[in-house]
C-alpha cells in the first residue's frame, strides 16, 4: 500500500486469533499536515484514525469469540436436493449479514466481523482511514466481496439499514454523542442491534441516558482486555453499550 508517511505492522493477539494492522509509525505527524490543519479550523477535525484504541481491541476480541447473535451468522435454511439458489435468496442472505463499522479507523473491529463471515461496510470521516481499513482487511485474508470502504459523515449517514452496527472508542467527546446516535438511528434496522465499546471514559458516562432519550433500549456489559494483548497501549477494562429499538406492539 502506497502512503504518504512511514508505516509499520502491528501484530495483535486477540485470544486464539492474530490480526495484523498496517498503521503509520508516528500518528502525531498528521497533526502538522496542512490538510489536517485546514480541516481542524473548519470543523474541529482531529486525525484519531491511525491509533490502535484499547476498546477496539476488546470489541474485536468479543466479536471473534462470542458465539451468540449477532456475531453468529443467521442459520441457512436447508436446500432442496438438486435445487439451485435463486439470486433473490442470495440477496436476502447478504442483507441479513450486513454490518457497518462507524469510525472504523484502521479497521480492527470490522475485520473481526468480516472474519466471522459478515459483509462489512467500513466507514470513517477520513478517506485515508477507510483505505487503511480495506487494506488491513485484505491483509488478514478477508475476501474482497465482504469489504466495502466508504467515507461517511455521521451528519449525513448512508441511506440503507444494517442488522448490526459496530463502533469502538467513539465516545471521547460528549458533543459528538448526538451525531453518533443520529447515525445509529438512521442506519440500524428495526430489529437490529448496535455494539458500541468504550474504555470507561468519563465522557461516556452519560451516553446510556442519551441513548435512551434518543429512543433506544440500552444494556451495558463489561469488557475485558484480550487474554494476550501485544500492544503497547496498555491493559484496561471497558464497557460495551448494546443498543436496540424497543419492541412496538
Amino acid at each position: 500500500m502506497n502512503t504518504r508517511f512511514p508505516t509499520r505492522i502491528h501484530r495483535l493477539e486477540l485470544g486464539t486469533r492474530s490480526i495484523d494492522l498496517l498503521a503509520p509509525v508516528n500518528p502525531d505527524v498528521l497533526l502538522d499536515d496542512p490538510e489536517v490543519r485546514k480541516r481542524y479550523h473548519a470543523d474541529n477535525y482531529m486525525p484519531y484514525w491511525p491509533i490502535i484504541w484499547p476498546s477496539g481491541l476488546m470489541l474485536a476480541a468479543k466479536v471473534l469469540s462470542d458465539q451468540t447473535s449477532p456475531p453468529a451468522l443467521p442459520p441457512k435454511p436447508p436446500a432442496e436436493p438438486g435445487a439451485k439458489e435463486c439470486s433473490l435468496n442470495r440477496k436476502s442472505k447478504t442483507e441479513n449479514r450486513k454490518c457497518i463499522d462507524l469510525g472504523c479507523g484502521l479497521g480492527i473491529t470490522g475485520i473481526a466481523a468480516a472474519l466471522r463471515g459478515w459483509h462489512v461496510t467500513f466507514t470513517d470521516y477520513d478517506h485515508e482511514a477507510v483505505q487503511f481499513a480495506a487494506h488491513n482487511a485484505a491483509r488478514n485474508g478477508v475476501p474482497e466481496h465482504l469489504i466495502r470502504p466508504q467515507f461517511m459523515d455521521w451528519r449525513n449517514p448512508l441511506s440503507e439499514k444494517f442488522p448490526w452496527v459496530l463502533a469502538s472508542d467513539v465516545l471521547y467527546e460528549r458533543r459528538l454523542h448526538p451525531l453518533l446516535l443520529h447515525a445509529v438511528s438512521c442506519l440500524l434496522a428495526a430489529d437490529g442491534i448496535a455494539w458500541i465499546s468504550d474504555p470507561q471514559r468519563t465522557s461516556a458516562e452519560d451516553f446510556p441516558l442519551a441513548a435512551v432519550e434518543a429512543g433506544f433500549k440500552v444494556q451495558t456489559e463489561n469488557l475485558s482486555p484480550p487474554p494476550s494483548p501485544s500492544f503497547s497501549g496498555g491493559v484496561q477494562n471497558g464497557h460495551l453499550y448494546i443498543l436496540t429499538r424497543p419492541c412496538v406492539k
